[in-house]
């Protein structure tokens, strides 16, 4: 008998750079169909990185890790990760329950006022700052 009730997972899924690069949309489409095949729905996806490898993986040196947070079933998550080891573009594939007190609306808040944040500190930091000349004219 399949369990229906869905809950809250955060999947991490390690795809060869090259892959993500070339094919971005691609990519996140092949995670997503896959996933949306078990019954998932898909809440956040992101690239969360793009770095080399400790060691080669199917003879690929450097990785994108693409962090997504989905709903499913309990009994889709061994389907899901079965079929994601089995599919060429994908190197690795880890998915587990976040904290029981991790809310992800808040999270994915505080990530957008962190980047706004991040984005007006560069911003003035490439303004042009005024010479000692003309700040005595």
């Amino acid at each position: 008998m399949e369990s229906t009730a869905k809950n809250l997972y955060e999947g991490m899924f390690v795809l060869p750079q090259t892959y993500v690069r070339e094919d971005q949309s691609g990519a996140f489409a092949l995670l997503s169909e896959t996933m949306e095949k078990f019954g998932a729905e898909i809440r956040h996806k992101e690239i969360w990185a793009e770095r080399p490898l400790a060691y080669e993986i199917n003879h690929v040196r450097e990785a994108s890790y693409v962090l997504m947070y989905f709903d499913a079933s309990a009994d889709a998550i061994a389907k899901i990760e079965r079929q994601f080891r089995i599919t060429d573009n994908v190197l690795r594939v880890l998915i587990v329950n976040p904290a029981k007190d991790f809310n992800l609306e808040t999270f994915l808040e505080e990530k957008a006022a962190k980047e706004l944040e991040e984005q007006k500190e560069k911003e003035e930091a490439e303004k042009p700052t005024a010479t000692k000349e003309e700040v005595e004219a």
